[in-house]
Order: C-alpha cells, then sequence, then structure tokens
C-alpha cells in the first residue's frame, strides 16, 4: 500500500507516496481536521457545524455538513489504495475516520517526545535531547495554517504550547549536558517570542551564568521585571527571584529547573 501521512503541523494537507495531497478549501479542511482529531471516535454534524462554523452558524445548518463529506471523500480517493487506506465512514449519528495504516505527524510528534522522555528517565540525556529534536523536525510551520473555527483555534493553541515545551526541554537538556554555549542562541530566540515564560528566563538566566555572563543574566531578570509590571501590574514570582537571589550569590544552578524525574512534556 501507498504510504499516506496527514499533516497538521504546519498546512494542512496528506503526502501520500510523498505526493502532497491538497485536502480542498479551508472549511473543508476544518471538517477534515475535527474528524482527524478524533479519529475513531464518531462526531456529530452539530459537532462539525460547531467546530468549524462557532456562531456564525450557515443558514442551512447541519445539512451543509455532507457535501463537505462527500467532497472529502473524493479528494481522498488517491490515499485509498487498499483494504488498511484511510476511509470516511458514514454511521446513524454522524461520521467517523478510520486511518488504517496512516500515519499523522501529529502521533510522530507525540512518538518522539514518549521515547525522549523514557531516555531521559534512563538517564540519557544525549538520547533524550536527539529525540527532541527528531520532535521538532515534524513540524513545517504553524499547525492548522489559516483553518477557521474554534476548534481549529484552540487546537492550534495547544499544539504551540506542546511545540515550545519540547523545544525549551531540548535547550535545557543541553545545558544540562554542559552545553550552555550552544543552547544560549536558542534560549534566547525563545525567549523573545515568549518573554513571560518565567522557567524559560531562569533557563536563560542559569545558561548565562554558567558560562561566566553574569551581567547579561542579571538583565534577563531585570526585563522580565519590567515586563511582569508592564503587563500584569506584579512583581516576579518566588522561583524567578530565588533564581535572582542565587545569581547574586554566585551559587545559581540547574539543580531548581525540574522536578527530579520530571520528563519533556507529553500529549495534550
Amino acid at each position: 500500500m501507498t504510504s499516506v501521512c496527514f499533516r497538521a503541523l504546519g498546512p494542512m494537507h496528506a503526502e501520500v507516496g510523498g505526493d502532497w495531497l491538497d485536502l480542498g478549501p479551508v472549511r473543508q479542511q476544518a471538517v477534515f481536521a475535527t474528524l482527524l482529531f478524533n479519529v475513531d471516535r464518531v462526531v456529530t454534524p452539530a459537532t462539525i457545524l460547531q467546530n468549524v462554523w462557532g456562531s456564525r452558524e450557515p443558514l442551512t445548518g447541519t445539512k451543509l455538513i455532507p457535501p463537505y463529506i462527500y467532497r472529502l471523500r473524493r479528494t481522498l480517493q488517491p490515499a485509498q489504495g487498499g483494504r488498511d487506506a484511510p476511509v470516511i465512514e458514514t454511521l446513524r449519528i454522524g461520521y467517523r475516520l478510520r486511518l488504517g495504516e496512516a500515519r499523522t505527524d501529529v502521533a510522530d510528534f507525540d512518538r518522539a517526545v514518549e521515547l525522549a522522555a523514557a531516555a531521559e528517565s534512563a538517564g540519557d540525556l544525549a538520547g533524550a535531547a536527539d529525540l527532541l529534536a527528531e520532535a521538532e523536525r515534524s513540524w513545517t510551520g504553524e499547525p492548522l495554517a489559516g483553518l477557521p473555527g474554534p476548534y481549529a483555534e484552540s487546537r492550534r493553541r495547544q499544539l504551540l504550547e506542546r511545540r515550545v515545551g519540547c523545544l525549551e526541554h531540548r535547550l535545557e537538556l543541553q545545558v544540562r549536558l554542559g552545553e550552555c554555549d550552544a543552547a544560549i542562541p536558542g534560549l534566547m530566540a525563545l525567549q523573545r517570542e515568549h518573554p513571560l515564560r518565567e522557567r524559560l528566563t531562569i533557563l536563560l538566566m542559569t545558561a548565562l551564568y554558567l558560562t561566566g555572563r553574569q551581567g547579561e543574566a542579571m538583565d534577563v531578570f531585570g526585563t522580565a521585571r519590567a515586563r511582569l509590571a508592564a503587563a500584569f501590574g506584579v512583581e516576579p514570582t518566588r522561583a524567578l527571584t530565588d533564581a535572582y537571589t542565587a545569581l547574586l550569590r554566585g551559587e545559581l544552578s540547574l539543580a531548581g529547573l525540574r522536578p527530579p524525574g520530571a520528563g519533556p512534556p507529553g500529549p495534550a
């Protein structure tokens, strides 16, 4: 059977034998996304309608859904080369997507993250870092890019948080492996994108301190403190303040970054 992979960690599409398969207009893709993220579960037309149109429900209501399902089935025909091909089933109360032997990039990402957690638990930090790098390669851009509706937006936020957590943890492993100089550029870039992530700020401060860049580490704290005040009118939390105090005392270390035995973030 020709290999099939459905991709949601970037522009939504399928790959059939390595060739791009366009899943249609964005609303059609959004309908398919609801089925894909509920694979092997029955999804009612009302649920699809709410997920894709939200409060802007069309006058035709659920009657709008069957034509989308029909067009998706036709679109998937190039992927249906055998008994275990992906298929959309019509049941009494709704629709169900069966993947058969098809893969998804989300499952590939999750599998690599789970393997990384197992490697880390076994003490293989370098192997865990490599596996998290492999997980990151599942991504090709913004997840579910351009898809409308509240469901796609919610999934997009969840997936992006998992990506950031994966990258943050890989960079932490680099620091734990003594590769601070290699990790710092990535930490700085990620911290610029997510300036209010406290743990990321502490990790960057720690990496800078461990490479003899104490002044820069102090600046990171000062900037984070100013951003918290401007955004929320609050002071840094106890954890961030404690890291800064340890920095001033020359005692900042990796010990307080993560509870013992905690692994990288798993599937949502």
